[in-house]
């Protein structure tokens, strides 16, 4: 076989996304708070880049430190309309120093546990205690870790258990209970025989309870009331994480002629300006092909992100006022009256691909006179409808089995099949699998435990 070199010419398609376009890309499926981190970001590296973001207190608009005057003076940014510079700290920076549960069980323990080995166990004990109280890891491995005894281990715990938050330490939900009805003096055998059958309380098998218990009805009824004031969690009391807010992207509301006017919301908006009067400054400062580089690559990535960003705001704006025109009975109406939609129908109307709706709607709110609303909320699937042929949107569906349900009453709980045939009346036809699925999505427990529960209910009330 002989091998020799061959030149030719040959014609190949190929697809090839730009720096730009995987910008853009990235900057319109990201929420509010992070398109302000990659701003930020951007900001921090990029001299010619002034962004400014929203005050929602004052409506009004801060640079920030993010201007290259104060960043080459070192001299913070000038205040607008004539007000002095803002020398105190901003609100979210002042709230109070909080405690965490290790803290304050490592607190406990310096008083409380002597010996040195106890300490070292404590230690080990508390680091291994979760977020809500629990300690899942097992005795036996604190022991081999430390090469000590397990009763050695299980004798410190239990001091622990003793400690503030009650129920802390815990290794199951049944203990955590018990330790808290013991610190209450509840604790009787009655109410240990019915934390050891937490299965049978989460079905409202009040009779058999009754039986294991030895108790009447009314009893049991009376111990799960306890139950009900204790703490399933009680280290939640210590978590300090703040929750993040859900600030709308788009605003909704009644124009003067009574029809939907749809806006961005503008309090929520950064702005991205490219300084032209201090890149003409340090262009023909440039001495070096490195320095010249420099500022034409900083010039172009700011022009692209003003643009992405412009683009960005008018994609959801576009989206959001096609899924308002499309959901206009849902806005007049309420959650009943939504209807079937997928991305597919959305990107047909604006003209843009599907994947650019799902960006668009990803992370993204909307206010209107309904609430605040995830934009992914107005997408679900079609379900027919009897006899006119059209379809109905699954969420819709949904809302008319959780009003079903919140109208039973104790003697008249429907079942799956009674559901089914409730829906059938409203020209809804589904399948009584279906309608289990959703139960179960909405976190609405059988017939026979709804009706368990009402009975109860009805005795408590009694």
């Amino acid at each position: 076989m002989q091998l020799q070199a061959v030149q030719g010419l040959s014609q190949t398609q190929s697809l090839k996304i730009t720096a730009q376009a995987i910008q853009s890309i990235r900057i319109l499926q990201l929420g509010s708070q992070d398109l302000y981190d990659l701003l930020r970001e951007e900001a921090e590296s990029n001299p010619l880049l002034d962004v400014r973001f929203p005050d929602p207190y004052t409506r009004s608009y801060s640079s920030g430190e993010f201007n290259h005057a104060s960043k080459l003076s070192g001299r913070p940014p000038a205040s607008q309309g004539g007000m002095p510079p803002k020398d105190l700290p901003a609100i979210a920076d002042t709230h109070a120093y909080h405690v965490s549960l290790r803290e304050h069980l490592h607190q406990q323990a310096a008083i409380a546990i002597g010996p040195v080995q106890d300490r070292k166990i404590a230690l080990e004990i508390i680091e291994s205690i979760e977020p809500d109280g629990y300690l899942r890891r097992l005795t036996a491995e604190i022991a081999a870790f430390l090469k000590t005894e397990e009763k050695h281990v299980l004798r410190v715990l239990g001091k622990i258990q003793e400690f503030a938050p009650c129920g802390v330490g815990a290794r199951d939900l049944a203990e955590c209970l018990r330790l808290q009805l013991a610190e209450r003096g509840k604790l009787t055998p009655q109410t240990s025989r019915l934390l050891e059958n937490l299965p049978l309380l989460a079905k409202y098998e009040i009779d058999k309870l009754a039986r294991i218990c030895e108790s009447d009805r009314a009893s049991v009824i009376d111990m799960m009331n306890d139950l009900k004031r204790l703490s399933p969690a009680p280290g939640r009391q210590f978590d300090s994480s703040p929750t993040p807010l859900a600030m709308p992207d788009i605003i909704v509301d009644h124009d003067p002629s009574g029809d939907f006017r749809v806006e961005l919301n503008n309090d929520l908006l950064p702005r991205a300006l490219v300084d032209r009067e201090y890149y003409a400054l340090i262009r023909g400062q440039a001495q070096t092909r490195s320095d010249r580089k420099f500022i034409a690559d900083c010039m172009q990535n700011a022009t692209w992100l003003t643009k992405n960003l412009d683009r960005r705001a008018q994609t959801i704006l576009r989206v959001a006022g096609e899924i308002v025109i499309r959901q206009r009975d849902y806005f007049n109406h309420g959650a009943d009256h939504l209807k079937p939609l997928g991305l597919r129908d959305i990107a047909e109307s604006v003209g843009v691909h599907q994947s650019t709706v799902s960006r668009a709607i990803a992370n993204k709110y909307i206010l209107s006179p309904r609430g605040l609303t995830s934009l992914k909320f107005f997408f679900s699937e079609a379900i027919p409808a009897s006899g006119s042929g059209a379809q109905i949107s699954g969420e819709a569906v949904r809302s008319k089995i959780r009003r079903l349900v919140d109208a039973e009453i104790a003697g008249a709980v429907l079942s799956d099949d009674s559901i089914v045939e409730e829906l059938s009346r409203n020209g809804i036809d589904i399948a009584r699998r279906t309608v289990a699925k959703y139960r179960k999505k909405l976190q609405i427990p059988s017939s026979a435990t709804r009706k368990r529960i009402k009975r109860s209910q009805t005795a408590t009330t009694a």
